[in-house]
C-alpha cells in the first residue's frame, strides 16, 4: 500500500512539471532563461561599444585627429549610462577644433559629473578665456585654488598643481597688456 501511494506521488510530481516545462516562456512564472541570456548579451555588446568608442576616440586624440575624436565621443555620449569621463574627452576634442562655446559646454558637463576632478576645470577655465570671459575663467581658477587648500597633499596633489599653473598661465596671458609699440 504503500508502494502504491509513493509511486502515485511520484507521477503526481512529474506530470505537474511536465506541465511547466511544456508552458510557453514567461507565461509559467518561472524565470525565462532565454531572455535574460539576450538582455545580457545585448548589455555586453553595447558596453563593447562604448569601449570601442573610447578608445578610438582617445587614439584619435592623441593623434591630434580632433574631428575624428569629436565623432567617437559624439557617439560615447549618445550612450546611456556612458562614462563618466565623456563629456571632459569630447571637450578636449572641441577644444582643438577651437569649438570654443561647444566646449565651455562640454566642459561645464564634465565638471557637473566630476566635480571633484581638476582637469575638468581647467580646460573649463581655458574655454572661458577663449571666449573672453576672464570672469567665467577666474572662477574655474578660485574653484581649482580651493581645491587645492583643501587637498593637503591628497592623492591629486600633483593633478590639481599642473591644473593651477596651466591655468595661472592661460590667464596671465590673457590679461597681460600688450607693449606699447615703438617708433622706430
Amino acid at each position: 500500500m504503500r508502494g502504491l501511494i509513493v509511486s502515485v506521488l511520484v507521477l503526481a510530481a512529474v506530470g505537474s512539471s511536465a506541465g511547466v516545462a511544456s508552458a510557453q516562456p514567461g507565461l509559467s512564472g518561472g524565470n525565462d532563461i532565454n531572455a535574460i541570456d539576450r538582455s545580457l548579451r545585448i548589455d555586453e555588446d553595447k558596453k563593447r561599444a562604448r569601449e570601442t568608442e573610447r578608445k578610438e576616440g582617445l587614439a584619435a586624440l592623441q593623434a591630434g585627429n580632433f574631428a575624428q575624436a569629436e565623432k567617437n565621443f559624439a557617439k560615447l555620449l549618445s550612450f546611456a549610462p556612458t562614462t563618466s569621463d565623456a563629456s571632459y574627452l569630447m571637450g578636449l576634442s572641441q577644444l582643438g577644433l577651437e569649438k570654443w562655446p561647444e566646449a565651455k559646454a562640454s566642459l561645464a558637463a564634465a565638471v557637473a559629473n566630476e566635480p571633484t576632478r581638476p582637469e575638468p576645470k581647467a580646460r573649463l577655465g581655458v574655454a572661458h578665456v577663449m571666449l573672453g570671459d576672464i570672469n567665467g575663467a577666474a572662477d574655474q581658477h578660485d574653484a581649482l585654488s580651493a581645491m587645492w587648500a583643501a587637498c593637503n597633499r591628497c592623492d591629486g596633489a600633483q593633478a590639481i598643481a599642473d591644473s593651477l599653473t596651466m591655468l595661472d598661465k592661460i590667464l596671465v596671458a590673457a590679461t597681460k597688456k600688450p607693449a606699447p609699440a615703438t617708433a622706430g
